[in-house]
């Protein structure tokens, strides 16, 4: 088969400017490393879009200004039908129960004498994305997780151990995350403990700690 070099030629300075992008996902930013989905659905595409998308790139320079366009339709395509919701910043509460249990007991929190780690009230199998911020990222697929199962969310004998955080476990009929992120008040300078969960109908947020004390999980954390 011949090798089309101008394509090759085409993602490769469509990766380059993907790399300098840092916009995030509005909804699934927990789930989801967004410069990855861009430039996986940009691959999926037919050779005349991509060039189209390279000569963008390279009339954009480095900030690539459609990026934010492609990532919000990708976004949306993920989404599909659901419904968002987000009560962070309401006294109401978003959930009642997560995967049959009752909200209050679906997260646990577990500290030591260097950090805190949390674990899931849920048994099944799931593609794993915890975020260290300047720690950078980890991805597992097809982790079979239980109750049992401990995610070290802050470990003090590492650098950058007081930057913030997340957890993300995503299958197919439910996904759901603790994240450590500016609260949605309009605050600076301190932290919140945040809880995504996505189903088929509903993609919903909102602060754990109207379920459960997170203050372990944001003693750690530099305003």
């Amino acid at each position: 088969m011949e090798t089309n070099l101008r394509r090759i030629r085409d993602i490769v300075s469509i990766k380059r400017t993907i790399w300098s992008n840092y916009d995030r996902f509005r909804t699934l930013g927990v789930f989801y490393l967004e410069r990855n989905a861009v430039l996986d659905a940009v691959c999926a595409m037919s050779d005349e879009e991509t060039a189209k998308i390279a000569a963008d790139c390279r009339e954009g320079g480095v900030r690539w200004r459609s990026f934010t366009k492609y990532l919000n339709k990708i976004e949306s395509a993920l989404l599909g039908d659901r419904e968002i919701a987000d009560l962070g910043a309401s006294d109401e509460k978003a959930f009642d129960t997560v995967a049959g249990v009752p909200a209050a007991e679906f997260v646990r929190i577990h500290e030591s004498a260097s950090g805190v780690a949390v674990s899931f009230n849920v048994t099944g199998t799931f593609d794993m994305l915890q975020r260290g911020n300047r720690n950078g990222c980890t991805e597992i697929r097809n982790l079979c997780v239980t109750p049992e199962t401990r995610f070290t969310v802050v470990n003090e004998l590492l650098p950058y151990w007081e930057d913030r955080w997340s957890v993300a476990l995503k299958s197919g009929p439910l996904s759901f995350a603790v994240a450590a992120e500016d609260p949605k008040l309009g605050k600076k300078g301190s932290a919140c403990a945040r809880l995504y969960v996505m189903d088929g109908t509903r993609a919903a947020a909102d602060d754990l700690g109207k379920y459960i004390d997170t203050s372990a999980l944001t003693l750690w954390i530099n305003p």
